[in-house]
């Protein structure tokens, strides 16, 4: 898993950051006020230039990143 934090878009940081968290897809598009399917694609883009395979994946980048409270 990559620690390029800044190959991030800043959308795709926050989702990642929610994701993190342990929000839905859906809970998420809320959040943002975009669509369902707008998060699971910058979902599936952080996952992707994170190299992260899983959601626990997103969770140790996010806490490496001091983005948890």
């Amino acid at each position: 898993m990559t620690t390029a934090t800044t190959t991030l878009t800043p959308r795709e940081r926050q989702v990642a950051t929610l994701l993190a968290y342990g929000y839905t897809n859906a809970v998420i598009a809320d959040r943002l006020n975009i669509s369902i399917r707008t998060a699971e694609m910058h979902r599936a883009n952080a996952m992707h230039k994170l190299g992260a395979d899983s959601r626990a994946d997103v969770v140790r980048w996010a806490l490496d990143h001091e983005l948890l409270a």
